[in-house]
């Protein structure tokens, strides 16, 4: 097979010469808080490497490179990506994206209100990866074949930059310096969820068979919760394992408040997987309470808004609402008192996190990373196993006023530790750790 080509690197502004940063460092020697260990460290700087001055002390710039395999959807996993790219570049590095595939419609609503986000340098897709794009299908093991595929500009991206970080292919990569595991491709998450029949347990063996072909268990992994961190450790062996949960706009959501009533909120995408009608079962078992559903639509919601509105036919207190805009879910969270999420074992819980700012106490399912890393610092109370357990938790919190008013200050206070200040000095410890000595 024929070597690809190197990544071209992206123009940027140039770099001073390595004299003037030498100036620069031998002046600030000789402030007040430049001294002791400090002139080891700026010994310590290693060649090609840049430095910033602060109040405190010599900072090094980073050259790195983010890699997402496939931008084509809207999805908390490119968000993720892009918090990352905005973070990185607050505190100072030079970053550029990088992907095998950009679908521009979903790269618009993702940048939607975000500023100075550069389209990624894209590498392209092997043939197969483009033809199973076309059928919608197979999306685990497309991204494990474009990831592969991807492998051949390693070098070149190693020459270039000082840390790769890859950001999807749930993979601790044997040539990024860091991946970011949103939950392990080695183990079939739905799964957990559900019997599969044989088909998916092929299926299922295809991407196992790829997957341990790329991965490498000591590479660096990032994951968005302490329950995803198991499952990490459990499917590579992973030891370096950091838990960066993800960015959570919590000054957006913290002033929300108002009259809240007995108005219970669910904030959901409609799909199969979120076995979505638990939510008007328990509304049928708490008659005296008002319950929103609320949730974005893809080509595979159909069956379950039927079956949805079959179920909850002749319930009054039941309330539907598909693509409502931003505005509409930030009120009605300013009217709600209790948060249920579906029974549904999530790998951090967007919502969950969203609907604790704004001050609605979360009732979920006792699983999952909305249970372990959310609801459960809140109050051990908040879990539930089947649909009478959440219906009796919901009813006693909306019954006790004095409770409820107790627990939603505790979760706005748990909620805070998702800010994206708290992300961005996640994401700055865990680059000192990759790029210390003897990492």
């Amino acid at each position: 097979m024929a070597s690809a080509k190197a990544p071209r690197r992206r123009t940027t502004a140039p770099r001073p010469p390595r004299t003037a940063v030498a100036s620069v460092i031998r002046s600030s020697l000789s402030t007040p808080f430049a001294s002791g260990s400090l002139a080891g460290e700026v010994k310590g700087l290693g060649p090609g490497k840049l430095i910033t001055l602060t109040s405190l002390a010599l900072q090094e710039i980073m050259r790195i490179a983010l890699v997402h395999t496939l931008f084509e959807e809207a999805g908390g996993g490119e968000r993720l990506a892009l918090e990352m790219y905005r973070a990185l570049k607050d505190l100072g590095h030079e970053v550029d994206l990088y992907t095998a595939h950009l679908d521009d419609r979903a790269w618009e609503v993702l940048t939607s209100g975000m500023k100075d986000v550069p389209r990624p340098e894209v590498l392209g897709e092997p043939l197969t990866s483009r033809l199973l794009r076309r059928s919608g299908r197979l999306v685990r093991y497309r991204r494990l074949l474009t990831m592969g595929y991807l492998a051949r500009y390693a070098e070149g991206l190693r020459q270039r930059y000082d840390i790769v970080v890859e950001t999807q292919s749930n993979v601790p990569l044997r040539w990024a310096d860091a991946s970011y595991i949103h939950f392990p491709a080695l183990i079939d998450y739905m799964a957990l969820q559900a019997r599969a029949g044989g088909l998916r347990r092929l299926y299922d063996w295809l991407v196992v068979r790829r997957a341990r072909s790329l991965a490498d268990s000591t590479r660096p992994v990032m994951t968005n919760s302490n329950w995803t961190a198991e499952y990490v450790r459990k499917a590579y062996g992973s030891r370096r394992v950091y838990v960066v949960h993800p960015p959570v706009n919590v000054e957006e959501l913290l002033p929300l408040g108002g009259d809240r009533g007995k108005v219970v909120l669910t904030v959901s995408r409609i799909s199969p997987e979120k076995r979505l009608t638990a939510i008007a079962e328990v509304a049928r078992l708490v008659p005296e309470a008002e319950f929103y559903l609320v949730g974005s639509t893809s080509v595979y919601s159909g069956p379950v808004l039927r079956e949805i509105r079959e179920r909850t036919e002749g319930l009054r207190n039941f309330h539907l609402e598909t693509d409502v805009p931003r505005k509409r879910i930030l009120e009605l969270m300013s009217q709600a008192s209790v948060y249920l999420h579906p029974p549904f074992a999530e790998h951090f819980g967007i919502a969950i996190a969203e609907a604790a700012a704004a001050g609605l106490v979360p009732v979920v399912y006792r699983d999952g990373g909305g249970w372990t890393d959310i609801a459960s610092r809140i109050d051990q109370g908040l879990g539930y196993t089947s649909v009478e357990e959440a219906a009796r938790i919901v009813r006693s919190l909306l019954n006790d006023a004095e409770r409820l008013k107790l627990l939603s200050v505790r979760a706005r206070e748990v909620a805070k530790g998702f800010s994206y200040e708290a992300f961005r000095a996640r994401v700055d410890e865990v680059i000192r750790l990759l790029t210390a000595k003897g990492s």
